[in-house]
C-alpha cells in the first residue's frame, strides 16, 4: 500500500513538473513582424486586446516619432501583456555596430513609406467663414426645378472678365449656421456640395456651363466657389503645429460620430493645418466618485476615442474624416494634431 502511494506521489510530482515546464513554455514571448497597413493601434488591439495600449509602446520605443509610421519587416516582441519593437540592425556585410557607436559611419534608419487612407468621394462641403462666392447659378435651358447632370445651366459672375472656356467650379448650397459648441458664438455657414460644372461658352453678360458629378439636388441659386476636385485617396503628413482644437459639426448632422463619418474642426490653414495631417480625438476622463474619495480632487489623462485625417482645410476650419474609433465621438471633443 505504502509503495503503491509512493508511486502515485512520483507521478503527480513528475506531472506538476511537466506542466510547469509547459507553463513556462507557454509564458515564452512571441515574435511578430509588422506588415503593410499595420498600427500601433491594431496591434494592441489584436495581440491584448487594448487599443489604448498604443501610448506606451509609443513612449517606451523612442524610435518610433508616429505611431502610425511604423515600418514593415520591424519586428514586435509579445510577452506577458505588453508590446515592445525590436531594435533593428544592420545586416552582416553591410556595416557593424562598432563603426556605428565609434560615429565613422551614420546608423540607417528606415524608409518612411507613404501611407494612404481612402476618402469617401462624395462632396464633403465646408464652413464658410471669410470665402465670398464667385458667381450664382441663375437659370437653366429649361424650366424644371431641380438640376442633375449633364444639364446646361445660366451663370451670373462676380468677374466675368477673368472667366474662360473649359473653367471649373464647385457648386454649393447654404446650410444651417455653425456655432461654437464652446461658446454658442456663430463660426460660419455649412456649405453643402452639391457637385461642378464647367464653362462652355462665355455669351454677353452671362457664362455658359454643362454640370457635371452631381452629389445632390441642385437648384437654381446654388453657389460658385473654387473647384476642389475630390480626393479618392489621402496621403498622410506629419503635422507642424501642435495647437489643439475640437470638433465642431459633422456631415449630415450626425449626434454620434465614428468610423467613416465626417467632421469639421475649428484649426484650418491659418494654424499651419494641411490636408493628411492625422489628429486625435479625446475627451476629459471623469474621476470616479471612488476615486474622489480615495485621492480627492485629481486630474486624469483624457480618454482616447479616436483618430480622424484632415481632408481639405480653409484658412480657419478644415473637413476631416474619423479613420479610427474606439468609442463614439460627439461635437464639442478636444482634436489634437499629431507632430512627431
Amino acid at each position: 500500500m505504502t509503495q503503491t502511494l509512493l508511486r502515485w506521489l512520483s507521478l503527480l510530482v513528475l506531472l506538476l513538473v511537466l506542466s510547469g515546464t509547459s507553463l513556462a513554455i507557454a509564458a515564452e514571448e512571441q515574435i511578430y513582424t509588422i506588415k503593410k497597413g499595420d498600427t500601433l493601434w491594431d496591434l494592441s488591439q489584436k495581440f491584448i486586446d487594448d487599443p489604448y495600449y498604443w501610448p506606451n509602446v509609443w513612449a517606451k520605443n523612442p524610435d518610433i516619432t508616429n505611431p502610425h509610421l511604423i515600418f514593415p519587416g520591424q519586428k514586435i516582441r509579445i510577452l506577458d501583456g505588453r508590446l515592445e519593437i525590436i531594435p533593428a540592425y544592420p545586416e552582416a556585410g553591410t556595416q557593424t555596430n562598432a563603426a556605428v557607436d565609434s560615429g565613422l559611419v551614420e546608423a540607417p534608419t528606415p524608409k518612411e513609406e507613404l501611407i494612404t487612407i481612402k476618402s469617401t468621394g462624395s462632396g464633403d462641403g465646408f464652413i464658410l467663414t471669410d470665402e465670398v462666392s464667385l458667381g450664382t447659378l441663375v437659370d437653366s435651358v429649361d424650366n424644371r426645378i431641380l438640376l442633375t447632370k449633364h444639364d446646361v445651366v445660366f451663370l451670373k459672375m462676380k468677374d466675368l472678365s477673368s472667366v474662360t472656356v473649359g473653367d471649373t467650379y464647385g457648386l454649393f448650397e447654404r446650410g444651417k449656421v455653425v456655432k461654437d459648441p464652446l461658446t454658442n458664438k456663430p463660426i460660419g455657414t455649412m456649405m453643402n456640395n452639391l457637385g461642378f460644372l464647367q464653362i462652355t461658352e462665355v455669351n454677353g453678360e452671362t457664362a455658359i456651363a454643362k454640370i457635371g458629378d452631381v452629389f445632390r439636388e441642385i437648384a437654381r441659386g446654388a453657389e460658385l466657389f473654387e473647384y476642389i476636385p475630390q480626393r479618392k485617396e489621402i496621403t498622410l503628413q506629419r503635422g507642424t503645429t501642435d495647437q489643439e482644437g475640437y470638433i465642431i459639426a459633422a456631415r449630415d448632422e450626425k449626434s454620434t460620430l465614428s468610423t467613416n463619418d465626417i467632421i469639421f474642426v475649428n484649426l484650418g490653414s491659418d494654424d499651419g493645418l494641411v490636408s493628411g495631417n492625422l489628429f486625435y480625438i479625446s475627451r476629459p476622463r471623469k474621476a470616479s466618485d471612488e476615486v474622489i474619495k480615495q485621492a480627492g480632487s485629481i486630474q486624469l489623462p483624457d480618454a482616447v476615442l479616436g483618430a480622424a485625417i484632415t481632408i481639405e482645410t480653409k484658412a480657419k476650419t478644415a473637413s476631416a474624416i474619423i479613420i479610427k474609433s474606439v468609442d463614439a465621438a460627439v461635437i464639442g471633443d478636444k482634436i489634437s494634431v499629431v507632430t512627431n
